[in-house]
């Protein structure tokens, strides 16, 4: 049974997370930590405020003492610095990097059983950094991107076709970039595959606005970027691991020679349970499908140097 969520990061995307879990499931403490103290502490305030309209008893716990994490079942990683406009989400590497290093050791330390789900971006990258570190089981570590990326080809479908989204099946693959992979081979509407729905010249218009969608979004923002449907992404991942859902997610995880890569964290679909990562699943792609995302492979080593 999941017990205590700790949250580090108490920016858009973990607060909204914070409000999710509280709203749709029954857990005994959640905490919130920032290194602004007093942004953690005000936000955890403000959640408990909403006791009363959501009727919980979880306990809320806000601060900037990483201990507070102690024993934890699941770790979210929302801290670091944030995409801006004109930035892409490798400008953040190097900062980004020694902070989840750091938290990392912490985690390690403190928070020895927990599954460790993973928001901050570079998100690929942070995710083999917490591996890393942590060494732990790499069904216990996540990152939180190709469920992001999966939702927004989805939307995207159902604004060009106005289908139901119950109906629509869709799957991205690959780094949380640029050079993610839409794979249009994976995509069906009730069993049809999206050609029986969609214009052939739309879909590689389709395919480019689904890896351009992060980009767009921060650029009307500017100094801030996606919160919403990232806090709900994460928020998935969560309720699969409390519920034991067994869900088919993609997400980064490590990989150990499935799709014929190794030593790399990319995002590929998984049953999500109460274990974290409980099987990798191999879908057959297209050859072109195939030599893409071994060619992110390469991209993501170059990024790791």
């Amino acid at each position: 049974m999941v017990k205590k969520i700790s949250i580090i990061g108490s920016g858009a995307v973990g607060s909204n997370l914070a409000f999710h879990i509280l709203s749709r499931l029954t857990i005994k403490e959640l905490v919130l930590i920032d290194i602004v103290d007093s942004l953690a502490k005000g936000v955890s305030l403000d959640l408990e405020d909403t006791r009363a309209f959501l009727n919980f008893n979880t306990e809320i716990i806000g601060g900037s003492d990483i201990n507070l994490i102690k024993d934890s079942d699941i770790v979210v990683l929302t801290c670091g610095l944030v995409r801006k406009e004109g930035m892409s989400r490798e400008d953040l590497l190097s900062t980004n990097r020694r902070i989840i290093s750091e938290v990392s050791l912490k985690i390690k330390e403190l928070a020895k059983s927990s599954i460790v789900i993973v928001v901050t971006n570079p998100l690929d990258l942070m995710t083999y950094e917490v591996n890393r570190v942590t060494r732990f089981n790499r069904k216990r570590i996540m990152g939180m991107g190709s469920s992001l990326d999966t939702a927004r080809f989805v939307n995207l479908i159902y604004k060009e076709t106005k289908v139901s989204t119950c109906d629509i099946e869709a799957l991205v693959f690959g780094l949380h970039s640029k050079d993610m992979l839409p794979v249009l081979s994976l995509a069906k509407i009730k069993g049809y595959s999206l050609e029986r729905f969609i214009e052939e010249r739309k879909l590689d218009v389709l395919k480019r606005r689904v890896k351009e969608r992060g980009t767009e979004i921060v650029n009307y923002l500017k100094n801030r970027s996606a919160y919403f449907s990232p806090s709900l992404a994460c928020y998935h991942l969560v309720e699969a691991i409390v519920n034991d859902c067994n869900r088919i997610i993609p997400v980064s995880v490590l990989l150990k020679g499935e799709f014929g890569l190794n030593n790399v964290c990319i995002g590929v679909p998984c049953f999500i349970n109460r274990k974290g990562i409980d099987k990798i699943i191999e879908y057959e792609l297209t050859p072109q499908e195939k030599r893409e995302l071994l060619s992110m492979g390469d991209r993501f080593k170059e990024c790791m140097k």
